[in-house]
């Protein structure tokens, strides 16, 4: 027997998918009226909803609305919705890792991407995304590289400046030591930056590795 869809859901359907800002202000005004449809109408439209505020920006309205419709996908076993081919819980679940990724809350995005690595380890989107997620969080490391390497710069100047302006002129026979200082000490400020980036790569490649195997060794006992 064929399904009898309410009026109101067919006309919030009817709206083009890539309307984003009409799916929005048109869910909003009648979100009172959509939370008394049934619960796969209700659902469908605030799955569109949802999508409709992750891809117009609005990250934080999308971070409070998501988290409805993975616990609706799991309370009521709603996996698929018509006119979509992906599975609608880990779907959803990805771009609450993607959004809360864009507005900072790193510690969010990697506990969901850690729960997404569980379920499929072997998936190399959400291993990459964890590994970029860990190494934004490498802050100390990152800001220690990069302020030794701006006060070599800073003290590669003083020198190339002392050189320039009292070595040469009145000690030139110690020009060519100074001239190799400055040198060494710009190449020290360019080690410190690139050996913290890439150490910070080595640690958070080596955790997102080490967790993706250890989750893949659990789902084959």
């Amino acid at each position: 027997m064929p399904r009898h869809y309410s009026q109101l859901y067919r006309e919030l359907r009817a709206v083009d998918p890539g309307d984003y800002h009409r799916i929005i202000r048109m869910y909003e005004e009648r979100e009172q009226a959509i939370g008394r449809l049934d619960v796969l109408e209700n659902f469908e439209l605030t799955v569109r909803y949802v999508d409709a505020l992750f891809e117009t920006g609005a990250y934080r309205e999308h971070q409070l609305m998501v988290d409805l419709v993975i616990h609706a996908s799991i309370r009521h076993d709603i996996r698929y919705i018509a006119g979509r081919e992906e599975e609608i819980f880990e779907y959803q679940l990805f771009r609450k890792a993607a959004s809360a990724f864009r507005i900072r809350e790193y510690a969010t995005t990697e506990h969901v991407l850690r729960e997404l690595i569980r379920m499929r380890p072997d998936h190399p989107v959400y291993v990459r995304f964890l590994r970029t997620t860990l190494f934004r969080q490498q802050v100390g490391l990152l800001q220690f590289g990069r302020a030794a390497c701006i006060l070599c710069m800073l003290l590669t100047a003083l020198v190339v400046t002392l050189n320039l302006l009292v070595v040469s002129n009145f000690f030139p026979h110690l020009s060519p030591t100074v001239t190799w200082l400055s040198i060494d000490i710009f190449g020290a400020g360019m080690l410190a930056l690139f050996g913290a980036y890439g150490y910070g790569y080595y640690l958070t490649h080596r955790e997102a590795t080490q967790f993706r195997a250890a989750q893949a060794n659990k789902r084959r006992k």
